[in-house]
């Protein structure tokens, strides 16, 4: 079972106190939860030194995998020439697509509606983890973890 957090979101997700939103993704997470990240690109550019530090505390107690950018760099590829793509987070998708982790924490509308685009991700379709309302979708997350 996995999540992608978003840039977007990563600062308030690594913040401790965790907030009302990240508490339910931290308790998965513990339990049997697994978070999906990518080194390189524009997402360590986006989340930042420190966000990274932290990450990789996760990935170092089992409860993360840290997925290198050029393992998914043709994905990222064919994304960015797709024109159904509506955001700029191509990298985002294609960690999706490769990892097939299909839970993604964002606030990012047009992100949340490519990752819902059953001709972006499928088998099974992107879920939208937005807020703590949805903590019944961690339970639904499946990936291959690589």
């Amino acid at each position: 079972m996995c999540i992608i957090v978003d840039a977007n979101r990563m600062g308030g997700f690594l913040k401790e106190p965790y907030g009302e939103d990240a508490t339910p993704i931290h308790k998965w997470l513990k339990k049997s939860g697994h978070l999906i990240y990518s080194t390189g690109g524009s997402f360590t550019d986006e989340v930042g030194k420190k966000a990274m530090q932290k990450l990789m505390s996760y990935a170092q107690a089992g409860r993360a995998s840290v997925i290198s950018s050029k393992c998914f760099e043709n994905f990222e590829k064919e994304l960015r020439s797709n024109p159904e793509v509506q955001s700029d987070d191509h990298h985002i998708l294609a960690l999706a697509q490769y990892s097939g982790a299909r839970v993604l924490f964002t606030g990012d509308s047009r992100l949340m509606n490519d990752f819902r685009n059953k001709n972006l991700i499928d088998n099974p379709r992107g879920k939208i983890y937005s807020d703590c309302r949805q903590a019944t979708l961690l339970n639904q997350s499946a990936c291959r973890r690589t």
